[in-house]
């Protein structure tokens, strides 16, 4: 039987409150929709929506606890200034409670997918913990964390940011063992000045690393000798990752591939052998040398790991009668991840299928969105890819520069694809979509089943 997350004790001691003795709780929640027994439920005030809105509901189930900020009162509701600085406490306690080893990810993209990695290949060695979903920001990162339960013996965690110093908050309230930062690519281009200032701040995960921690880089980021200066001089251990001479070395042969781990060899059954995919099997392997676990017992670990779905996963749909291949990518784009994918997506065998890619606008590059969405479709000219569809407005300037035989349309809104994608797509073709989730395109391809 799992440990209960929560005493009644506990939650007084954390928010000074004399709240029934005798209450325990297995939940901490900030989505009424996701509520169950015995939750404590924080009534978050978010720009769409104020979660006290739903504290009546929540309270139905006398198990059930509400942190608000505001009125009403009530017997299992404890009043704090700010529900969300509340969660942030409550998180806080729950670190510093915690005897787990926790590892924190950052980096331009495949944060998720490896934290996904490291959840299930930890799980063989002890319970796990991880935040779910892409829960890594100021609101997720707290409420993940919160949910870190006392004899969890690993807790994995992804943080986020978007602007100059989001990290460094998240990461003092994480206080990994192991941080990792997977890659460092334009993304969130538009708040920064340029790629090394989003360096300087996906850089801050070192800020709050626990003594005798360690960092885990990419050693083929052309970004990965000024991380380890900063490692250096803030006297942390490195550890890295990657095709050159590494500690934990990729060696692809053919269709083999194999890791060279400090000079021993090991044979692990994978089948996925995209690049990105076999960058965060690397830093898997990382955390597990450093915990000092039989690698040997994840030999089967990595051969059915199930992608999450928009990050790059398969599935055989049908669109009116046609049998299509869906490789789904829609989740996030940014130029690091849009290169990996169209590279993967080449050196796919065509066989006598077509080869699809259904492109939509990388956000947040600011003034320098039209060069990196032209320097896509330079790419984009020297590969197998037959059809190019471009849906949103930035895409525009990717079509201009594309060679007139790889030109499909340029959509500006996806309603225009809602009702032309049985015209567009013929029977047996290959089709990758890619695209930054605000685009829309996530959803969509999302229903297909």
């Amino acid at each position: 039987m799992s440990k209960k997350l929560y005493t009644s004790g506990e939650i007084n001691a954390v928010f000074n409150s004399n709240n029934n003795k005798n209450l325990f709780f297995n939940k901490v929640e900030i989505d009424s929709r996701q509520l169950s027994n015995r939750t404590i439920f924080f009534a978050i005030k978010g720009v769409n929506d104020d979660g006290h809105r739903y504290v009546k509901a929540v309270l139905k189930n006398k198990n059930n606890l509400a942190i608000i900020s505001e009125k009403p009162n009530n017997l299992r509701s404890i009043r704090t200034k700010n529900t969300l600085e509340g969660l942030r406490n409550l998180a806080s306690y729950a670190r510093q409670r915690s005897n787990s080893k926790i590892i924190a990810i950052t980096g331009s993209c495949g944060k998720t997918s490896l934290k996904n990695l490291l959840n299930i290949s930890l799980s063989k060695f002890g319970k796990t913990h991880s935040s779910p979903k892409s829960f890594n920001n100021h609101y997720g990162v707290p409420y993940s964390l919160a949910n870190l339960s006392s004899d969890n013996k690993y807790g994995v965690f992804e943080l986020g940011m978007s602007f100059k110093g989001e990290i460094d908050k998240l990461v003092n309230l994480v206080k990994p063992h192991i941080a990792i930062i997977t890659n460092i690519g334009p993304a969130h281009l538009e708040n920064f000045k340029n790629i090394n200032g989003i360096c300087k701040a996906k850089a801050e995960i070192m800020n709050g690393i626990c003594q005798n921690g360690i960092i885990i880089l990419n050693k083929d980021d052309k970004f990965f000798y000024s991380l380890k200066k900063i490692a250096d001089h803030k006297n942390i251990k490195v550890l890295t990752f990657g095709y050159s001479k590494s500690d934990i070395q990729i060696i692809k042969k053919s269709a083999k591939v194999f890791f060279k781990i400090k000079n021993k060899i090991f044979k692990l059954k994978i089948k996925n052998f995209n690049k990105s995919f076999l960058y965060n099997v690397a830093a898997t392997l990382c955390v597990h040398y450093y915990l000092n676990h039989n690698i040997n017992l994840l030999k089967n670990n990595f051969n059915n790991f199930k992608i999450p779905e928009g990050r790059g996963n398969e599935k055989k749909i049908q669109i009116r009668n046609k049998k299509i291949l869906l490789i789904n990518d829609s989740y996030n784009s940014n130029p690091v991840s849009l290169n990996e994918a169209i590279y993967n997506f080449s050196s796919r065998k065509k066989n006598k299928c077509r080869k699809i890619l259904i492109m939509g606008d990388m956000l947040e590059l600011g003034k320098k969105s039209k060069y990196y969405h032209q320097q896509a479709a330079k790419i984009l000219n020297k590969t197998n890819i037959d059809k190019v569809f471009c849906v949103g407005s930035e895409v525009r300037h990717t079509y201009q520069k594309l060679n007139q035989t790889k030109k499909g349309l340029l959509i500006k809104n996806i309603s225009f694809l809602k009702e032309n994608i049985f015209s567009i797509l013929e029977n047996n073709d290959i089709l990758l979509v890619k695209s930054s989730n605000r685009i829309g395109l996530f959803n969509f391809f999302n229903k297909f089943q």
